[in-house]
């Protein structure tokens, strides 16, 4: 209940999320029949990178400031032109939420789920007065079990945890295998940090487990060193959408240019 997101908005990890959400989300978006999006730990959905919390680590000046300076390849233009309205209208940051709403249609719904207190109330006026919008304050993984399947049977669950628990990769596990179970065809998007090279291992193995049939696995190095801070993260698509691979591989070299990232390094796998 501790965790923040504000302190982290904007950082490489965040640019490395966001931007493969705004893939899956444009060919969410290719066909008309409607979908549901839901966000388990929406935390705020956008962000004011001037509020002293962000300034006090201006992590987003390794991150979104970078790949701002730069002339964008056209798979960056959807990503990119969220942040710059939100920029513009919010004086903020989008996070996963605010980008998930960007994406929606008339018939389309979004579910945000936050469990801490006052993010909660920010994330009610946040988002206040669109009906195409729910809140809920649930436990994460309670929330994915009580709100699948969608009524739209077509959607998109991010489970983007804090990873302040110890068993947090336990979690995921448990709450994939439910999810899959009541919504097999759904896109499951897991975000994760690497600090422990044993622990991501073992994830790896559990996920296995799980025997998808059509699953990729991401991961993001900004340098060689894994394990104090927060250098590497990865994400881990379910169902990814058509060609989300092979976009996925082109540009992941010119996210590193963006980031700016001349020892980082990147690794994109399968499972199943």
């Amino acid at each position: 209940m501790n965790y923040r997101h504000i302190y982290h908005a904007g950082n490489f990890a965040d640019v490395f999320k966001h931007w493969i959400l705004t893939l899956i989300l444009d060919r969410l978006c290719v066909k008309d029949a409607p979908f549901c999006l839901l966000d388990t730990h929406a935390s705020l959905g956008f962000y004011d990178l001037q509020h002293a919390n962000a300034q006090k680590t201006q992590e987003y000046k390794s991150g979104i400031e970078r790949v701002l300076e730069h002339e964008l390849a056209s798979s960056f233009k959807s990503y990119i032109n969220i942040v710059n309205k939100y920029q513009h209208d919010h004086n903020a940051y989008p996070g996963s939420g605010a980008i998930m709403h960007e994406y929606l249609r008339d018939n389309d719904r979004l579910i945000l789920n936050e469990l801490h207190p006052e993010d909660y109330r920010s994330l009610i006026d946040n988002f206040k007065g669109d009906p195409r919008v729910k809140i809920t304050q649930q436990d994460a993984y309670i929330c994915i079990k009580a709100l699948l399947p969608p009524k739209e049977r077509r959607g998109l669950i991010l489970i983007d945890p804090p990873f302040e628990q110890a068993d947090e990769f336990s979690k995921i596990i448990t709450s994939l295998k439910e999810g899959l179970k009541r919504f097999a065809t759904g896109i499951f998007a897991v975000w994760y940090p690497i600090k422990d090279r044993k622990q991501i291992a073992k994830f790896y193995r559990d996920l296995a487990t799980l025997e998808l049939k059509n699953s990729i696995g991401i991961e993001l190095h900004a340098n060689d060193s894994v394990l104090e801070q927060l250098h590497s993260c990865g994400m881990i698509i379910i169902n990814p959408p058509w060609k989300l691979r092979e976009d996925l591989d082109t540009n992941l070299p010119t996210l590193l240019k963006y980031l700016e990232l001349s020892k980082g390094t990147f690794k994109l796998f399968d499972f199943g």
